[in-house]
């Protein structure tokens, strides 16, 4: 449980830090971001990993520190499931992330966002 939980803790900093490389290694390659809104728009908006690495390169997602705290992780076998929250100095995350082991590696393959502004 503690490599999936290293690789959550490396999905959120590369985001904080607008770190495409390391984002490209640690999302699956059928990552998925699902959310409910998009800043004022509203609706269910999903994201591919593309899309999701799209948004941290051109700035509009990431950028911003957040505190991670991960409230509950269940593993079994190949699969991981986390609920955390990520905050930052404006929004609050409340965020389920999935991860899956392939071939001794952990990768986020899912990442399902409650954004609350502060």
């Amino acid at each position: 449980m503690e490599q999936a939980e290293k690789a959550i803790e490396a999905f959120v900093k590369a985001g904080d830090n607008r770190d495409v490389a390391v984002l490209k290694s640690i999302l699956h390659p059928g990552f998925q971001n699902i959310q409910d809104g998009f800043f004022d728009e509203k609706g269910i908006f999903i994201f591919s990993k593309s899309d999701y690495i799209e948004l941290i390169r051109t700035k509009r997602f990431g950028g911003s520190p957040r505190s991670l705290v991960i409230n509950s992780i269940k593993q079994s076998d190949n699969m991981a499931i986390a609920h955390a929250t990520l905050e930052s100095e404006y929004l609050i995350f409340h965020s389920l992330i999935i991860c899956v082991r392939e071939n001794g590696h952990w990768k986020i393959i899912n990442n399902t966002p409650k954004i609350v502004a502060k």
